[in-house]
Parts: C-alpha cells; structure tokens; sequence
C-alpha cells in the first residue's frame, strides 16, 4: 500500500513519462519533424535556431540526431514537398 506522498509522486513521474512519451511521437517520423518544426517557428528568432531546437530536442529523446545539420534537413524537407 502506497502513502499519499508515494501516490503523489507516482501521479507526477507518470505524467511526465506520458509527456514524454506524447512528445516522441510528435518527432517519431519526418513528417512528424517536420510539423513540430513549424509549429515551434514563432518561438524562435530565425529558422535555424528553430531547428536547432527540435534536433536538439530529438536527441536528448532518442539518443541521436535526425538531421546532421541544418542544410541537409532543408535539402530532406525541399524533397518531402515535392512529393
């Protein structure tokens, strides 16, 4: 049997894993990157921070980078909007 204080932080660490979780799936596919992207735009000065950001942020969740850098994540998005 748990102490309400056991519950308590049983309640917050769950949360925070969902969180997590919700946010790996937010990055988990290109497409994916990508939408999280623009839907961080207006929170940074230039593109590029942006992006810094979210490729960042993959990392610390999954352990490696999606994109080795900026140029090369605008030449993979240019060939996503072709399709």
């Amino acid at each position: 049997m748990m102490t309400a204080a056991e519950e308590n932080v049983f309640r917050l660490e769950k949360a925070k894993l969902e969180k997590k979780i919700e946010l790996m799936q937010s990055l988990s596919t290109p497409a994916k990157f990508y939408d999280y992207y623009f839907s961080k735009l207006s929170d940074f000065r230039s593109n590029s921070d942006c992006f810094n950001h979210v490729n960042d942020l993959y990392h610390e969740l999954f352990g490696e980078f999606r994109y080795s850098d900026y140029a090369s994540f605008r030449v993979q998005l240019s060939k996503f909007n072709k399709k």
